[in-house]
């Protein structure tokens, strides 16, 4: 399902999937914002398919046609909205190419971590997993965490990666260590985020810089 959806789903901005006339892919577009919409508002075991689509405009049939099924609809939402939502991690690699100093990429993958993670779309998805009750738990938290925290973790893992073998860098393992930053940077502001208290711009700020500090202090080579 999954390698089938990938081709069906827009990827970027330019992207036409395989098959998929303009006329096609915005009433693609349409489903999937709708389903997003539904998703967000009700839960994944609460949402209908027919309301989505009383949203979205179309038949049954087109909907199953396009994606399978309800999952494969949820499938294919995560996919459209981790791909708008994390394609900005690109910066980390240009950064890199720039080069730009571990500081300045840190600095710069951290505030953007901050951004995406704590904007109401991302918290909504955060909200609607972590609560989800349905038989597909298992499968749809898996998507989750493939679409959302690993694949952010694997650009800052690779950039650091990069680092060691320039030797401007020690680091053992620069997976688990890209990981640490990330919820060094994060702290409690996803929690906090996920109870509605706000979170100030000079919070954010000095949590980022706080984290570059303890980070480099252990992760500079000699």
């Amino acid at each position: 399902m999954q390698n089938k959806l990938m081709n069906n789903v827009q990827s970027d901005e330019n992207a036409r999937p395989c098959g998929l006339t303009p006329k096609g892919l915005e009433r693609q577009r349409r489903i999937l914002d709708a389903a997003r919409e539904v998703f967000l508002e009700q839960g994944y075991d609460n949402a209908s398919i027919n309301d989505i689509m009383c949203r979205a405009g179309g038949s049954l049939s087109t909907l199953y046609r396009l994606f399978g099924s309800k999952l494969g609809l949820f499938e294919a939402m995560m996919m459209q909205t981790s791909n708008r939502v994390f394609a900005a991690f690109e910066a980390v690699e240009c950064a890199a190419k720039r080069g730009d100093s571990p500081e300045q990429a840190l600095k710069r993958y951290g505030h953007l971590l901050l951004e995406r993670v704590l904007s109401p779309e991302a918290i909504g998805l955060y909200r609607l997993v972590s609560m989800d009750c349905s038989s597909e738990r298992e499968h749809i938290q898996s998507l989750f965490y493939a679409q959302g925290p690993k694949r952010i973790n694997e650009k800052l893992s690779a950039y650091l990666q990069r680092q060691v073998e320039q030797g401007i860098m020690n680091i053992r393992d620069t997976e688990t260590a890209a990981f640490q930053f990330m919820e060094m940077v994060k702290g409690n502001f996803q929690l906090r985020a996920l109870m509605g208290v706000s979170i100030s711009k000079e919070e954010q700020d000095r949590a980022v810089d706080q984290a570059i500090e303890l980070f480099l202090y252990g992760a500079m080579a000699c």
